[in-house]
């Protein structure tokens, strides 16, 4: 039997301290016959810096998410455990409002870069 957990992701990797994170992903069995990976219906459990946060059931299309938050600034390590069986990890680090702020200035500024030069070489393609 082989199962595997896939598309596993966070809604944030990088939270402001306090707020909460959705950890998402599916659980997956398998098809030897089908040749092809289909959606379990499974247990999972979730490990947060190895202390156990909760078990809950996947959705009849393999799908769980889970919701979970930190007071305090670091580096959380989220495992899922699937049928202990397959296991993830996923890093989440949360971090202060400054920043947060500071990350989403760079970002800003990355994106005009890049429209600027975007604008750039259309110009440099007419002229020429």
């Amino acid at each position: 039997m082989k199962v595997r957990i896939a598309g596993l992701h966070a809604s944030d990797k990088k939270p402001v301290v306090g707020e909460d994170v959705v950890i998402r992903g599916y659980a997956q069995i398998y098809d030897d016959k089908k040749k092809m990976w289909l959606p379990l219906k499974a247990r999972v459990k979730f490990l947060v810096d190895g202390m156990n946060y909760g078990t809950i059931y996947t959705h009849s299309n393999g799908l769980f998410e889970f919701t979970f938050s930190s007071n305090v600034k670091g580096r959380r390590k989220v495992e899922v455990i699937l049928e202990d069986v397959c296991k993830k990890e996923i890093e989440i680090e949360f971090i202060d409002e400054r920043e947060k702020k500071r990350i989403q200035r760079i970002g800003t500024i990355a994106v005009i870069v890049l429209i600027v030069l975007i604008v750039i070489l259309y110009l440099i393609m007419v002229i020429v």
